[in-house]
């Protein structure tokens, strides 16, 4: 499911909302409503991962409705079919529509986690989850299938990596940030909380090489590999074969 931002704001006694054509360019409105009290409401990007099973990577908020649940069922998969999970990180935003799969029996999510307060604030959900707590650096969720710690927009965030037939995906969450030239040139606004180690953990991400990142709260986008344009951004594929074992190869969508 695609990101997705709403802003409205309280004006005279009237809610009036505004809206942009990408998420981004709504999220810079946010705060541009003159004289009104601001709200928004942001969707984030839900990542199916098939192949030998389904994954889901960041099932989304609870306002989505049942999104997930007719997302899924277009594309042939019963919600109660989905049985793993794996958590960027626990805001609710990120989380909240879980109880849409009442299959699953393992939602991945880092330690460091667990006891930040955001967490805390979706104890009724996790309280019912499978969790499969991961410590450290980096792990394996499945063959061709990894994370790596990314810490800086949460302590438990984690990067999760898809290695493809062709290329490598990464679901990065909300770690760039609400706005794409953040990453694309390197520069995140110095009164950002934690900039070191959003830059730090942009670095990996670069390191590894992905051919395609797709970020929390905005479209996902191709980064240009060495011998080309630094930071060029197109289109991303709509489909990328996955890597496998013990099954026909999956889709990335």
């Amino acid at each position: 499911m695609p990101a997705h931002r709403i802003v409205v704001g309280l004006l005279g006694g009237e809610v009036v909302e505004t809206r942009a054509s990408t998420p981004e360019g709504t999220f810079a409105a946010y705060r541009r409503l003159d004289g009104a009290v601001p709200g928004m409401i942001a969707w984030p990007n839900t990542v199916l991962l098939t192949g030998p099973e389904p994954v889901i990577i960041d099932p989304g908020y609870q306002t989505q409705g049942d999104m997930l649940d007719g997302a899924l069922r277009r594309r042939g998969i019963a919600p109660g079919d989905v049985r793993t999970v794996v958590m960027t990180h626990l805001h609710s935003d990120h989380l909240s529509a879980l109880p849409q799969l009442p299959g699953v029996t393992e939602v991945w999510v880092h330690r460091a986690e667990l006891d930040t307060p955001h967490a805390r604030r979706q104890r009724g959900i996790l309280d019912d989850a499978p969790l499969v707590v991961v410590e450290g650096a980096q792990g394996e969720v499945r063959p061709g299938l990894t994370w790596f710690h990314a810490p800086g927009h949460s302590p438990g965030h984690v990067v999760v990596v898809a290695e493809c037939d062709e290329s490598r995906v990464m679901a990065v969450g909300d770690t760039l940030g609400p706005d794409p030239a953040w990453f694309r040139n390197t520069a995140p606004p110095d009164g950002l909380a934690d900039r070191d180690e959003h830059l730090a953990t942009w670095r990996m991400i670069r390191a590894r090489a992905p051919a395609t990142v797709v970020p929390g709260h905005y479209a996902p986008f191709a980064i240009a590999q060495e011998g080309t344009t630094e930071g060029g951004v197109e289109s991303p594929p709509v489909r990328i074969r996955t890597r496998s074992t013990g099954g026909s190869p999956g889709h990335f969508t």
